[in-house]
């Protein structure tokens, strides 16, 4: 009779750890979309003629992506923003690193939003950065006020350089 017992509750344990097993399985997400402030994905294009280089949706390379300090330390006053681009005169575009987010609708078959492009240019680490005007869901703004310069550090831009490679 304790034999019964034993094979009962080894039965329950084995299943119980089944189910516990099966729940995790599916939960191989490292970062939610909130952390990847809802980063689907990155599209990099040769600047030159507009070829598609590499698609990026890689969750830890896209957390890296959000963490850079493009948004923490841009400085949008109109003479550094002139300064800036007046630096890039003369300078070869090299690559588009495109930014698509997942949409606000949770539900629904929704395509995924574009978000920023990012210029990258040979040997300065001035980005052009672009807004995407559909990414501004309020009111309509002129492109012309949705493009920035920036002015990142060498690591930032060897970051932005190796999702490239």
């Amino acid at each position: 009779m304790n034999k019964k017992i034993y094979v009962k509750i080894g039965i329950l344990l084995m299943f119980g750890l089944c189910i516990c097993a099966g729940c995790s399985a599916g939960q191989e997400r490292k970062y939610t979309t909130e952390e990847l402030d809802n980063l689907a994905e990155i599209k990099i294009y040769s600047a030159e003629n507009n070829e598609l280089i590499k698609t990026i949706s890689n969750e830890e390379q896209l957390y890296q992506y959000t963490q850079c300090s493009i948004w923490d330390d841009l400085d949008v006053e109109e003479e550094r923003q002139n300064e800036l681009k007046k630096g890039l005169e003369g300078v070869k575009e090299q690559y588009c690193l495109v930014s698509y987010k997942y949409p606000v609708a949770r539900f629904g078959d929704k395509e995924l939003e574009k978000n920023v492009t990012l210029t990258l240019y040979e040997d300065t680490n001035i980005i052009k950065m672009a807004v995407a005007q559909e990414s501004i869901k309020a009111f309509a703004i002129s492109e012309e006020f949705l493009i920035f310069y920036y002015e990142t550090s060498g690591e930032e831009m060897n970051f932005y350089r190796s999702l490239i490679e």
